[in-house]
Parts: structure tokens; sequence; C-alpha cells
């Protein structure tokens, strides 16, 4: 039996497809666009995971536009962008849009869940200094005013995912593995498009929205990226971003993207199959093997 040879592979980032590369046809499989929100004013009682800090964040949809203001303890800030939506579920949405006058390139993206009052998403930036090259990202959550919802019923962290491997279309050419490895690192692998037999292992984040549906998020440590998606493996379909600066030309990638899903087996927990002297033993046994 013959196997072919492998794709070439590469750790050097110089080798990779460029950001505008890769992402070219990343829409092919993203959902379609939705203006339920339009007319509606949303009002957000917030704070930053990472601070606690409290703020309140209004959304206006009025058609292509979006009118935000945030008033926290460091004033008050507002502008008026473009934005995208997508209604995953029932009531259950992914917002991105990009704030368009910040001195550096800023955009906010997240999961409102209308039919439970709660908001996750974070802020992304690029051009950052120390490292002006990397993406950063601030979490915060919410519940929207004039609701029931209360903030110990936030959209929790979750393990679920990890020991997980998905594959992700994201076009008829473009198609992904993830593996979850543990609460905040992940590897993905190029299967298929301009990216084929590229990989790498970047740190991540994971929520639970709802059953089988979760917020993930993660900051690629060689090309400044930083990706968040909307994951519902009850549908097999994802909806998300990419944002970063394409280092060969500087351009900034701002995209919004969808695939189809499909699950493989699952990978034991280290507990489950931890491998050692007795758990060899116990499998020979089990398989009729004995050892000399």
């Amino acid at each position: 039996m013959t196997t072919p040879a492998p794709t070439a592979f590469s750790w050097n980032k110089d080798d990779w497809a460029s950001l505008s590369e890769m992402a070219d046809g990343f829409d092919e499989y993203r959902p379609a666009y939705t203006r339920a929100l339009d007319g509606r004013d949303i009002t957000v009682r917030g704070r930053y995971v990472d601070t606690a800090e409290e703020f309140t964040l209004t959304h206006s949809f009025r058609g292509d536009e979006l009118h935000w203001n945030v008033d926290g303890a460091d004033g008050t800030r507002s502008g008026t962008d473009t934005y995208e939506l997508f209604e995953m579920q029932p009531g259950l949405f992914y917002l991105h849009y990009r704030r368009c006058e910040e001195d550096h390139p800023v955009v906010v993206s997240g999961a409102l869940d209308l039919t439970n009052g709660q908001i996750t998403g974070a802020i992304g930036s690029l051009g950052l200094e120390p490292g002006p090259h990397l993406a950063r990202q601030r979490w915060f959550q919410g519940q929207i005013a004039g609701t029931d919802a209360v903030a110990t019923d936030a959209h929790p962290t979750t393990d679920e995912l990890i020991g997980r491997r998905v594959r992700y279309a994201y076009s008829s050419d473009d198609v992904y593995d993830h593996i979850y490895l543990n609460e905040n690192l992940f590897t993905w692998l190029c299967v298929g498009g301009a990216e084929l037999g590229v990989g790498d292992t970047d740190s991540c984040s994971y929520w639970k929205l709802r059953e089988q549906t979760y917020l993930f998020s993660w900051l690629e440590k060689n090309v400044g990226v930083e990706g968040m998606v909307l994951i519902d493996l009850n549908a097999h379909r994802t909806v998300g971003i990419q944002f970063g600066i394409d280092q060969p030309t500087g351009d900034l990638v701002n995209i919004t993207m969808g695939s189809y899903a499909k699950e493989f087996e699952r990978i034991p927990s280290v507990d489950a199959a931890r491998p050692g002297p007795a758990k060899v033993a116990e499998d020979d046994s089990v398989n009729g093997q004995t050892r000399n």
C-alpha cells in the first residue's frame, strides 16, 4: 500500500498565504443577513469581564446604520457605523461592526440572546503598543434593560468543546479542522483551500450560549488575527469574523464568514484514557495479547 506524499508544511508564517488570499471566498457559506432588529433600541447594563467595570451600552438599529452609545467610568462615547447581523436561532443573533472613528482599528462582535436577555461579546483592537502586530480582545457581558435577565445568569464559560474535533467548510474550497485541547488552547489545521497544510495552536475562549451552541474565539499569535464564531452544533452551522492586518500589504482584513460543520469522534479526557503500565496490561488482557 502506498500513500501520497505529505503536503508541504511550514511553521514560518512568511511561507503562509496572506490574510487577504486566505479570506477570499469565505463568504460563500455565510448565512444570510437579517434586519430583524431594524427600528429597535437595545440598551445593555454591561460589565467588562477583566475588571468588572460597569457601563451602559445602547445599540439603535436604523436601516443599514447602527447608532451606538457607551456611558461608563471613562465618560460617554458614541458613533454611527454600518453593521452585520445574523439570526442563527430564534432570538439568538450575532452582531459585528467596526467603530470607524477610532484612532486604531476596532471592532465589536458578539452574541445577543433576546430570549433570555443576555449579551456576551468582545471589543477587538489592532495596532496597539507594545505589540502593534497582535490582535487584542476585551470581553464584556451584560443584560438587556427591560427584561428579567440578571448577571448571575450570564452566559457561562464552558468546557463542553474540549476533546472534540470539528471540521468547518467555509466554502467549496476552504476547509479547516479544529481540535479543542483544553480551557485555553486549540489547534487549527487547514485541510483544503489557500492555506492547505498550514496549522497552529493558539489561545482561545469558550462560552456556552444555549444547548450545543457556543461562542468561540481565538487570537492568532503568528499573524495577529482575532477570530470569533458562533457555533450551532444542532444545525451544524457557524457564523463569525476574522479581524487582522495583512502583514505583506498592511491592508486591514475585517470579514464575516460562515461554515457548515461536521463533528468527528471525541477524544477521551486524560482521566478517562490515561496511559500507564497498569492500563497497558489491562488493554492487552482485553485484547487477548500477552507480553514477554
